[in-house]
């Protein structure tokens, strides 16, 4: 069991240095401290490094996003084989940040993922392996199977989920 303390969103000195942080990525993580496993990810951080410059925290931070996308997108492959016993390939991939994007873009398949947020990136990343297997190999999955119609990745309270576009109820859980 750790000694550290329990996360927390209102600790001075971590909202001073996410304030910071944020400032110097032109991006606000404060925003993002509903999200259980942001907070989380954020305070161990601080906890473990202080006052780690910017340049030394957006690694981290690329890390925890790209293994976000990573880990949602291994999943849906998974649940692809399983289901139809065909085996595809999404890349994701990053790109270093620009004064376009102080956070570098990361993407699944050639969809761009958003967010801190793990279901924010599970929405993204599925949507970049739907997108893909349907442009590159004109393979539409997954189905509603009451409509037969492909649903959208979307958040819900619930999570991220696929969610019919005929009568919105949620098609099937997205892994994130």
């Amino acid at each position: 069991m750790s000694d550290a303390p329990a996360p927390t969103a209102d600790d001075p000195a971590f909202l001073g240095r996410l304030r910071s942080v944020s400032e110097e990525l032109a991006t606000d993580l404060t925003e993002e401290l509903g999200a259980p496993r942001v907070l989380a990810f954020l305070w161990t951080t601080f906890l473990r490094n202080g006052d780690l410059p910017t340049a030394y925290f957006l690694p981290l931070l690329v890390r925890f996003r790209e293994e976000s996308a990573e880990r949602t997108v291994a999943a849906l492959l998974a649940r692809i084989r399983a289901e139809t016993g065909r085996t595809f390939a999404v890349p994701v991939s990053y790109e270093p940040p620009d004064e376009h994007e102080p956070l570098g873009r990361l993407s699944a398949g050639h969809e761009a993922v958003w967010g801190l947020d793990p279901v924010d990136i599970a929405v993204c990343a599925a949507e970049g392996v739907q997108c893909l297997l349907a442009d590159r190999d004109r393979f539409l999955w997954p189905l509603c199977p009451d409509h037969r119609v492909v649903p959208h990745a979307t958040r819900t309270p619930g999570g991220a989920a696929w969610v019919c576009s005929v009568t919105s109820h949620v098609v099937a859980p997205i892994p994130d």
